[in-house]
């Protein structure tokens, strides 16, 4: 793939400070890793020092890593690519000892934290229940308030519970996820060598979906790029849909303030056709932030596509046309189920679809009913349940041998190739004993490759290994309930969890980072998207357009947009219309519905 113009200049802009705006379907992934390459190739940081590359989350850190060893990059010694959360990691447990920290602490089990939090719950009165005091205590952190350090303005009771909260974590050499962030930033705040040590070897810093950023995380850049030679900051002020979780949209217009850095926009979409593009851009242009970048994204591709709206009577006369129209699209435009999604704001709305789905036959998986995270461990897992179905088959072993160095295994198993990792684990599966493919025995076949020393050995610590084995076997648990919801084989069911073979069911949160051919995003209701708990609030209601705008972007081909007039809630009926959002987009955009 080459590079376009602009693609080029963000590439070749070494010196200095960049913040990168990029629309969706932009490539920006592949940018990024030409521009790690190229900063190698062209010597731009003196050896022996080295880059840091931060996402957001471990599947775009195992991503990068993985395009990169796909390049043919060597370098890795020069070179970190992880998370925010799994640097503040890295450092911590280096020189942790500096503020306080021992470096050989652990992360507090979620089972063990909940009986903690229900404790000083009682303990202290406090007027909240254990999610309420857990969403409090983590944004606490986000915002880097500890124990006399701004928490005067909590209420007596929640600010000793909070301390005594932080005091048991430190007793036990426990730190909780916040914790890994704050503390990082405290730490390079605090400790001038620890500081002198790091920005001097990071001599270039490069972070990806800087929108999703909080106020700590905004921090911990500042630090770490402003003593660099230059950094690439890469956001999208548009897609900044998680300030439930304390994303700060203006970050990615303050970074670029602080650093005093240049802007370049990315505005190619190489991933819709042109009708998409050009509705999404009517959308997100009805954002009152001044602040806004309008970024004047044109597609790259020359077909028109197809837009879609309806409004129906009821959901389930909705669910009825929309598996009519899924049926036709199945059978004329898509060769795999996987290639749709079902994108819903509020998840029981697709219930009436599912069971209309079930009705005919039409094969569909729910992501949002999974029970584990996605993570290195996950991908790993579900590659060698395919090779063990076929452990001579060259696209297979290829599959264990992405999962390997996309979770970065072979330098963390000792600096082995990602290959020889891969055909350990093949060798592994071929002298065991039959393994019965069967999706309630797919520990059998993971426990023959090895899985459980494998992530013992590659995780940070006790607690970490063990977290990861729970969430093993929570996706092996998902496995054994999706073949026998569907009735299918095992060979279908690790079809789904890779997203082939049947109709992608996703939230609006969910559907980040995702592309299909066909989208069907229903109850388009104006007190649904946008929820009616936003109507007075205008950055409330601008996230929930930007959830909209995030949604139909995933798009290739064609979208469908449906609302219903009359929406059952609790036990009684309520008149709706459709979502305003619906309204910005002009009506000759729309093609008529044939079916």
């Amino acid at each position: 793939m080459s590079l376009t113009p602009k693609q080029k200049e963000v590439v070749e802009a070494t010196k200095g400070h960049y913040v990168v705006l990029a629309g969706p379907g932009c490539g920006k992934t592949h940018t990024i890793t030409e521009k790690i390459l190229y900063i190698f190739e062209k010597e731009t940081i003196p050896e022996p020092y080295g880059l840091l590359a931060v996402t957001f989350t471990d599947a775009a850190a195992r991503i990068m890593r993985a395009k990169l060893r796909s390049k043919g990059f060597e370098q890795w010694d020069r070179v970190w690519v992880g998370t925010f959360h799994s640097f503040g990691r890295y450092i911590l447990g280096c020189y942790g000892s500096d503020i306080g920290i021992q470096e050989d602490f652990e992360i507090i089990e979620l089972d063990k934290r909940n009986l903690v939090l229900e404790q000083l719950i009682k303990k202290y009165a406090i007027d909240f229940n254990r999610s309420d005091i857990e969403s409090l205590f983590d944004r606490l952190k986000r915002e880097g308030v500890y124990p006399e350090q701004g928490d005067g303005y909590l209420l007596p009771n929640t600010r000793e519970a909070y301390e005594e909260y932080n005091q048991i974590l430190r007793k036990e050499n426990l730190l909780d996820f916040g914790d890994l962030v704050a503390l990082a930033v405290q730490l390079l705040q605090e400790s001038d060598f620890v500081k002198r040590l790091y920005t001097r070897f990071f001599r270039y810093v490069i972070v990806d979906e800087f929108q999703d950023t909080d106020k700590q995380q905004l921090e911990m850049i500042r630090l770490l790029a402003e003593p660099a030679i230059g950094s690439t900051i890469v956001g999208d002020d548009d897609q900044s849909i998680f300030g439930w979780r304390g994303a700060l949209r203006e970050n990615v217009y303050k970074i670029k303030e602080l650093l005093g850095s240049t802007e370049i926009v990315l505005g190619q979409n190489f991933r819709s056709d042109e009708v998409i593009v050009e509705a999404a851009a009517k959308v997100i242009g009805f954002d009152p932030d001044p602040n806004r970048r309008d970024k004047d994204i044109e597609p790259v591709s020359k077909e028109r596509g197809h837009l879609y709206r309806r409004e129906f009577n009821d959901p389930e006369e909705e669910a009825k046309y929309v598996v009519k129209w899924i049926n036709n699209t199945l059978n004329n435009m898509v060769d795999d189920p996987g290639d749709i999604a079902i994108i819903a704001r509020t998840h029981y709305r697709a219930e009436w679809i599912i069971q209309e789905m079930d009705r005919i036959g039409i094969p569909w998986f729910d992501r949002s009913r999974l029970n584990f995270q996605e993570s290195w461990e996950t991908t790993l897992g579900l590659a060698i349940i395919k090779l063990a179905h076929n452990p001579s088959s060259s696209l297979f072993l290829h599959r264990v041998l992405a999962a390997v160095e996309e979770g970065g295994l072979a330098f963390r198993l000792g600096d082995e190739d990602a290959l020889d990792e891969a055909l350990r684990i093949r060798d592994k599966l071929n002298i065991s004993e039959k393994l019965e493919f069967d999706p309630k025995r797919v520990h059998k076949i993971l426990d023959a490759a090895g899985v459980n020393e494998i992530i013992q050995n590659a995780s940070a610590g006790i607690s970490d290994a063990r977290r990861r084995i729970t969430n093993l076997k929570k996706m092996m648990k998902d496995i054994s309930l999706e073949a026998k919801k569907h009735d299918i084989d095992l060979r279908h069911v690790i079809d789904r969890f890779l997203g082939h073979g049947a109709i992608q069911i996703i939230s609006g949160h969910q559907s980040k980072g995702g592309e299909f051919d066909i989208v069907f995003f229903i109850g388009l209701e104006d007190d649904v998207l946008p929820d009616y708990r936003t109507h007075n609030s205008g950055e409330k209601l601008a996230e929930e357009r930007r959830i909209f705008y995030v949604g139909l972007t995933r798009a290739r081909k064609a979208a469908y947009l449906t609302s219903v007039a009359h929406r059952p809630i609790r036990g009684w009926v309520k008149n709706a219309r459709p979502s305003r959002f619906i309204g910005h987009i002009p009506d000759e955009y729309f093609s008529e519905v044939t079916l």
